[in-house]
């Protein structure tokens, strides 16, 4: 890309605009890619028509992450004019030829962790690795609109990690801590996509977090394809990484997301729960009850995740937050199968249940499975988990009305931002809370009716972008809340997925490790 120059002569540098589909973990992948950008000047833009490069980073883990790729290119190329469109991502590691020959309007195609060759190709650098000649980028190996830069997944160079911008909220921050998968379950293409396990170093990534708190970070979630196998690559292992974190001065929460249950005990997650700095909130998906499904499924060690497994870990740790996630309509599911789930889901009581539908893919095992289950039931079965689930997520909600617990302001939301039409369903959906005092039951909406702030936050109950929020006014009683802020709050409405509370006071301390 050609540099250009303002009216005075001033040279000006390329903006980049970067949309992301899919899981926190891509999050991750486009936050080092303009972190690869920002070393040669270019600055990330929020607004599409600010940017000259646009990327989306892709998804491409079921065909519905297909589709919304599919019709996310789409709108970027009917509004593209001059920019360079680069698609990058677990779709186009698998399909970069069909996207270049399917939408022309796109000028990059690469696939995952290239995030160098991605910043040369736009800025048209030369790479050392690839050009010693002295004349210049070799135009086939940094094309517009040439091969896709796709290499295996094994060979990807995931750089810009440790020093990254955020795309965040400045306070929190995920943490990749590792890339692929050693598990063959027969419904996912994740090992083909990403390839195997490949953990980070325990060194590199308490760097990473280092980093991350000098720059206001409070609070990390630690996210991977299985976090449970971390290590088992490298002679290193969960908990040493965990405790390295857990010494981390200033860093105040870490929150554990992607946990396999058939791979990690309960005396692990015992140990790792009395860590102080560690949130009492585990992600630990189970896709399914039915044991001949999870047989079926050759889920690791799925026979272990007993409903006593989970039982253990809640009479150790009362207020333990769970999460899990279901897969409905794998082949040969049944009736029966469903009502084993909707037991098992009904014994344990997760916090936080989410759903998926099953996707035939290419190259699995699962896709050449007899018995393939309709959409129509499919949509059936979740339906019906879901409505279990909510009364389950509605008792555990409304068990905490009138506690004072620590939450984290994520962000301000004023009425007169277009960003607070965002909210409004989630504030009217409190018309219809369970709250502590029914006198209060309108508070939430005549903040909106005065045109007042709202603050929404996080309690240690609510993983950042995956399950609900709290909801708190933003200021009265001489009291301003700001973005990043940590404060007391008493829980006074809940539905499902949200909770409504009132400031109460300054949060507990929590004292780094000596």
């Amino acid at each position: 890309m050609n540099i250009s120059s303002d009216a005075e002569g001033t040279a000006q540098l390329p903006r980049v605009y970067c949309a992301t589909l899919g899981c926190d973990k891509n999050l991750v992948d486009s936050e080092a890619l303009l972190g690869r950008f920002a070393l040669h000047g270019v600055q990330a833009v929020n607004d599409l028509d600010d940017a000259d490069i646009w990327i989306l980073n892709s998804c491409g883990f079921i065909d519905a992450a297909r589709s919304d790729s599919e019709e996310t290119l789409q709108t970027l190329i009917d509004y593209k004019e001059d920019q360079i469109l680069v698609v990058c991502g677990c779709w186009s590691q698998e399909s970069g030829d069909e996207i270049q020959e399917k939408f022309p309007g796109v000028d990059i195609v690469a696939g995952v962790g290239q995030f160098d060759r991605v910043v040369e190709a736009c800025l048209g650098l030369s790479s050392p690795q690839e050009d010693n000649s002295g004349q210049g980028p070799d135009a086939s190996a940094f094309p517009l609109a040439g091969k896709p830069i796709v290499s295996d997944p094994m060979a990807a160079n995931y750089t810009g990690l440790v020093d990254r911008p955020l795309l965040t909220p400045g306070h929190l921050a995920f943490v990749k801590i590792g890339e692929g998968c050693n598990c063959n379950c027969t419904f996912c293409r994740i090992p083909m996509i990403r390839g195997r396990q490949m953990s980070r170093p325990i060194k590199e990534l308490v760097q990473e977090v280092q980093g991350l708190v000098a720059r206001g970070v409070t609070e990390i979630q630690l996210v991977s394809q299985n976090t449970s196998d971390f290590g088992r690559d490298t002679g290193e292992n969960l908990l040493n990484l965990v405790q390295s974190l857990n010494e981390v001065q200033g860093l105040r929460n870490i929150r554990l997301l992607y946990l396999y249950s058939g791979l990690v005990s309960s005396d692990d997650l015992l140990r790792l729960l009395e860590l102080e700095k560690v949130a009492p909130y585990l992600e630990l998906p189970i896709q399914h009850a039915s044991p001949h499904l999870l047989k079926a499924m050759k889920r690791p060690g799925g026979y272990k995740a007993t409903p006593e497994f989970f039982k253990i870990l809640r009479r150790h740790h009362p207020e333990l937050v769970l999460r899990t996630t279901a897969l409905l309509g794998f082949p040969g599911e049944e009736e029966e199968d469903v009502s084993i789930l909707a037991d098992f889901l009904a014994e344990v009581k997760f916090d936080h249940l989410g759903t998926y539908r099953y996707s035939p893919e290419k190259g699995t095992v699962a896709v050449n499975l007899p018995d393939q289950v309709p959409p129509e039931v499919i949509y059936d079965r979740e339906a019906l988990i879901m409505d279990l689930q909510s009364e389950i997520s509605q008792r555990l909600q409304s068990s905490r009305l009138g506690k004072v617990y620590d939450v984290v302001v994520d962000k301000i939301i004023d009425p007169s931002d277009e960003a607070f039409a965002d909210e409004v369903e989630t504030l009217r959906s409190f018309d219809e809370a369970h709250w502590l005092q029914e006198a209060n039951a309108r508070s939430a909406w005549d903040m909106v009716e005065n045109s007042q702030p709202v603050a929404v936050g996080r309690s240690f109950h609510y993983g950042y972008d995956l399950d609900g929020v709290v909801m708190l006014p933003a200021s009265g009683s001489g009291r301003t809340l700001e973005a990043g802020q940590w404060l007391s709050a008493k829980f006074s409405a809940a539905t499902s997925y949200d909770t409504w509370a009132l400031p109460v006071g300054a949060a507990r301390e929590v004292k780094d490790p000596k």
